[in-house]
Parts: structure tokens; sequence; C-alpha cells
């Protein structure tokens, strides 16, 4: 290999942090999330050390990523607490998949590990996350140290995984990607409403009665609009649950702008069910995991502060 890991000593290693009780169970052995996975030393001019090293360090991972990819609007237009977020919520949620799916691929000297993020450089190359075995002595450090991120023409690539890593998947039939208007919807009254009536506007959020008739008309006329425009029902992933579904814009208050999106998952092959509602910040992450959204109501939205964070600690 060209890189090289820095010996013991010359690195400072965090500790593995502890597992967070919404992420997903991965199985033994396997981290549940990628800064468990690997080590992202940090490589600046400035002499960092503890948390403020490890918060450059992903922010500076982040970055590379992003000016290696094709352009892509990764910051939104909100406000937020960590660099680059929604590429930072892509990329944690892509691994986690990718462990799912079992798609990191290691040597078979178990040297090295690579998964493939899914993302293009301009010139239309896969990206792939690199990583050498950790050889820290810390027992508590995770087992892989990040290298860079890596193109399918790159000299290490292709020496060391002459199968490229795959990218991780969503959707198993096109159905999983074209709303069917032709099915019968039923909405989850009690959980939207009931759970989650404070993610609704101001105006509706403080009455469940006028919510629920806001909610029910909205989506008659959404349904009415994806009879003639299917494109305006978006696919998604829904990293909680491990399933996909579709996100479909609520108009709850005549504005014409969406105000929430409906998470619509199918029930057998004549049904759909509508199970929750998402902010549209929360949406976006949702659906750019399966692929970039192309629509004019879900437009990139940093997401919440929740929904960024790997475990507590991580940062």
């Amino acid at each position: 290999m060209e890189a090289t890991t820095p010996s013991p000593p010359g690195v400072p290693h965090r500790p593995v942090p502890p597992t967070s009780a919404e992420a997903p169970d991965l199985g033994p052995g396997r981290p549940d999330t990628i800064r468990s996975f690997a080590f992202f030393p940090y490589r600046g001019d400035e002499r960092l050390t503890g948390p403020e090293a490890g918060i450059r360090a992903w922010a500076d991972v982040l970055s590379a990523l992003a000016s290696l990819a094709e352009p892509e609007e990764w910051t939104g237009t909100e406000l937020a607490r960590t660099v680059l977020p929604i590429l930072n919520s892509y990329v944690r949620y892509t691994y986690q998949r990718l462990v799912i799916e079992d798609k990191i691929a290691v040597t078979d000297d178990g040297e090295y590990a690579a998964f493939n993020t899914g993302l293009l450089t301009q010139y239309a190359e896969d990206i792939f996350g690199l990583f050498q075995k950790n050889r820290s002595e810390n027992p508590n450090a995770q087992p892989w140290f990040f290298l860079r991120w890596a193109t399918e023409s790159d000299r290490d690539i292709m020496k060391c995984f002459p199968e490229s890593p795959q990218m991780a998947e969503y959707v198993t039939t096109a159905a999983d990607l074209v709303y069917d208007w032709r099915r019968e919807l039923k909405l989850n009254y009690e959980h939207i409403i009931g759970d989650n009536v404070e993610r609704f506007p101001p105006e509706l959020a403080g009455s469940p009665a006028r919510a629920r008739s806001a909610l029910a008309y909205a989506v008659e006329l959404t349904l009415k609009r994806v009879r003639r425009n299917y494109k305006l029902v978006v696919p998604e992933w829904y990293p909680r649950l491990r399933e996909a579904g579709f996100l479909m814009p609520l108009d709850l208050t005549g504005s014409g702008n969406a105000d929430l999106a409906l998470v619509v998952s199918a029930v057998g092959d004549n049904s759909y069910r509508g199970h929750t509602v998402l902010t549209l910040e929360m949406a976006y992450t949702h659906a750019r995991l399966v692929a970039r959204p192309d629509s004019e109501w879900l437009k990139p939205q940093a997401p919440e502060a929740a929904v960024l964070e790997d475990a507590p600690g991580d940062e």
C-alpha cells in the first residue's frame, strides 16, 4: 500500500463510543456506527487532542469526501451543529446499511477493508472508503484505521480489491420506487397525531381534531395529484425500521407548500399504510439514501441534531 498507518505511539486513539439506544443491532462483533468501526485521525496543522481532535477529524473527512464527489448540496438551508450535516447523515446511515447487507469488503489477510459510499466523482468513478487494520495497543480501540477516500481507479483499491465493494441497496423491485395510487391507503391516526402532533404547524398542533381533518384533506389532495404526476411521491429508506417506503407531501395549511411528509409503507400486495409523519429535514435525510430527490417539494435541508448522532460521546 502507498499509505501507511502511523505507529501506535504517534497517534492518539479514541476508545470505541458506547452504543446509542437508537442505533440498530447489527450483530456481535460488527460495530453499529462508522466511528466505532474505524478511527479517523486528525491530520491538520493545529495541536488538538481528545474530543476536539475527533470533531475536527470527522469534519475534515466529510469535507474531503464532498470535494471528491460530484457537486451536491450537502449543507441544507437550516443551521446545524455539524459540518455538512446532510452528508454526515448519509455516510453514517450508508455504513449501517452496508453492514446489514454484509458489504464491507475485507482482504483475505485481514489487513485492509473498504466500502462503497454510493457516490461518484465528477468523472463518474465510484468512491470508496479505504481502511487499514488498526494496530493500536489500546484493547478498546476501533478495529480499523481510516486511510482515505479512494476512487475505483485507485492503485490500492485495484490491487487489494479485484472485485469492487458493492453499493448499498434499499429496494428489491421497481414497485419499491414508484407509488401505486391504485392501492388503498390507510392512515395510523393514533401514532401520526397522538404521538407526533408536535410536528404539525402550530395552528394545528394544539387541536388534534383540526389536525386530523387537515391530514385527511391533505392526503386526499395529494393522491389526486399523484395520479397525474407519480414523481410527486418520493421513495425513501427508514433506518429505524429498516424498510423501504415512500414520502408523500402534506400541505396541511393550504399554503401550496408541503408542511410535513407522510411515511407510507406497503402492506401486502394491495394496500399502503401511512404510519408516521416527518419534518422536511428528516424526510430529505431518508430520501437521499435511496437517491438524490428529484422533486419540487423536497429540497436539501439540514437534518435535526438527533438524527445526526451516532452515539453519546462519539464526538
